[in-house]
């Protein structure tokens, strides 16, 4: 389980310098200026020396370790000078990138604001002209106006008038209100307009993203949330914040990451190396491995045998045969375990070793 999540955090770890030396790549090659080699060059370097970077935790405890202080040093002052050059590449692109999103966020907002007014403005127009019929329909009713006789004769309006343009007394009447459908016209023709308008206009608003409330979401809720807590802070202060919080993120994991997740195996390997050089105990040896047997008889060589076995299992160093016996032989004495001498041998009665499974 341990082993998994160490490796989890390695991959991860992994992946945080990869991205560290993308952005120091990408920083890099804006440093070159036109020339495309130089440019490539200044990119490389960026991004080899921040992989280059993740190695120097590993260097300058293992010189620290060696007493080899000239390489401590020299890794110390690689890693803070790498971690300075990324720190900046890393702060300078997510600031870039942060303006760019909230203009682009702005610019939605803009224009959803914009086209809500442009709605509004429209619907109140329409609303204000109300029912008028179209343009095609209020002029058929204006000719239709124009082609009524006026008094007995059989002269018609529009030309006993010339379409209303000389002011005859017999079609006055007729002509103001034929004015009157003109103006009817004149609005009709606004408000086929306005709802061919207001279809484009509404058209426009179901294409935008409306999820897009502000132009940096992240600095207006911090922004509230200071001013909570009656600690009002300049916004520009809060993204100057979130861009440092940002580059030390990617500097701590991609420079200190590997080191700090691999600890366990390390610190697993240094054990290892002092179990080895420490004697297995015989009373410990005892208590794990003997038990009572009514009738059990186990030798000093099957005992001393099983004793190697275990101290090699737990990275013990066995003690000789003769020192062991002689302690075993104390502790049988004194929990009274019987022992007796079968010929040259010594032998434990009444106890054994657990079945091998």
């Amino acid at each position: 389980m341990i082993d998994g999540l160490i490796f989890a955090g390695v991959v991860g770890s992994l992946g945080l310098v990869a991205v560290s030396a993308v952005l120091n790549y990408r920083f890099g090659i804006r440093l070159g200026g036109q020339d495309e080699v130089e440019r490539h060059l200044y990119g490389f370097g960026l991004g080899l020396a921040d992989i280059v970077k993740a190695l120097m935790p590993f260097c300058f405890a293992l010189a620290v370790g060696k007493r080899d202080w000239l390489a401590a040093l020299g890794a110390g002052v690689f890693l803070v000078v790498a971690s300075v050059s990324s720190f900046y590449a890393g702060i300078g692109l997510a600031a870039e990138h942060r303006l760019a999103n909230a203009g682009n966020n702005q610019s939605i907002i803009d224009r959803r604001n914009n086209l809500q007014a442009e709605q509004k403005r429209l619907q109140g127009r329409l609303d204000a002209i109300g029912q008028v019929g179209t343009p095609l329909e209020v002029e058929n009713a204006i000719e239709a106006a124009y082609a009524q006789p006026y008094g007995r004769g059989k002269r018609t309006v529009e030309v006993h008038s010339d379409r209303c343009r000389k002011n005859m007394i017999a079609t006055r009447v007729a002509c103001a209100k034929i004015a009157r459908m003109q103006v009817t016209l004149e609005q009709a023709r606004e408000a086929e307009a306005s709802w061919g308008r207001l279809r484009e206009v509404q058209a426009a608003l179901g294409g935008l993203d409306f999820s897009v409330q502000s132009a940096d979401p992240q600095l207006d809720v911090l922004d509230r949330v200071f001013r909570w807590f009656d600690a009002p802070v300049e916004q520009a202060d809060i993204r100057t914040g979130l861009l440092l919080g940002l580059g030390l993120l990617l500097e701590l994991g991609s420079g200190l990451g590997l080191y700090t997740v691999t600890t366990p195996w390390r610190h697993r390997d240094r054990d290892v190396g002092r179990r080895m050089t420490t004697l297995g105990d015989a009373a410990v040896w005892a208590d794990e491995r003997l038990e009572a047997v009514r009738g059990g008889r186990l030798t000093a060589n099957v005992v001393f045998n099983d004793y190697e076995a275990w101290c090699s299992d737990h990275n013990f160093v066995a003690m000789r045969a003769g020192v062991f016996v002689e302690q075993l032989m104390a502790l049988a004495h004194e929990v009274g375990i019987p022992m007796e001498q079968s010929g040259s041998n010594l032998e434990f009665r009444d106890v054994g070793l657990p079945m091998k499974g």
